[in-house]
């Protein structure tokens, strides 16, 4: 059975309820979120997306994510997406919202998260063929040799201020406790 989608407007008011294939075929605004999955050194989660896939199939892209359903929440989504995706649970931080709209039918508001954890993911193989962690510069390489998901360089760029920012406070933090 096709699953539900809520239907809302470039301002995120709720205007009604259509299917997943309505909503792709018919270039409906819904609601999504994204969200990086980092390990304890600062390593951001890189993963290469199934061929079974409905858009961009065997694309690699630093970030996971997936569609609110019906009368879900933008945090119960991304926590669900964490644990069906790649089998974690942890807590999430929120960083931003962003309009995705690549064309006339791939049209999203979406909210974009970051997770932390120490343990391993276990990508769901329906989902994901294959996840690294991998360093920033290690990722940049990485973009120049494979095919990524087109929003890679605007999440990209978000990711590495987030991780930056992050870095920042967790070294005012341990100042300030040394103090």
């Amino acid at each position: 059975m096709d699953e539900l989608l809520d239907i809302v407007d470039d301002d995120d008011r709720l205007v009604g309820s259509a299917s997943k294939a309505a909503v792709h075929s018919e270039g409906l605004v819904h609601r999504g979120v994204i969200f990086f999955i980092f390990d304890n050194y600062g390593r951001i989660l890189v993963s290469q997306r199934s061929d079974e896939r409905e858009f961009y199939p065997g694309y690699w892209s630093i970030a996971i994510g997936g569609h609110l359903h019906k009368g879900e929440g933008y945090d119960a989504t991304a926590l669900r997406e964490l644990k069906e995706s790649v089998g974690l649970e942890a807590k999430p931080a929120f960083i931003t919202t962003y309009k995705k709209r690549f064309d006339d039918l791939d049209r999203e508001n979406v909210r974009i998260y970051a997770f932390f954890t120490d343990n391993s993911p276990i990508p769901d193989p329906k989902k994901l063929m294959q996840v690294e962690f991998s360093t920033m510069e290690e990722l940049e390489i990485k973009m120049l040799q494979e095919k990524f998901t087109p929003e890679t360089l605007t999440l990209y760029v978000t990711a590495r201020d987030f991780l930056s920012i992050a870095a920042d406070i967790s070294r005012q933090s341990k100042k300030t406790k040394g103090a």
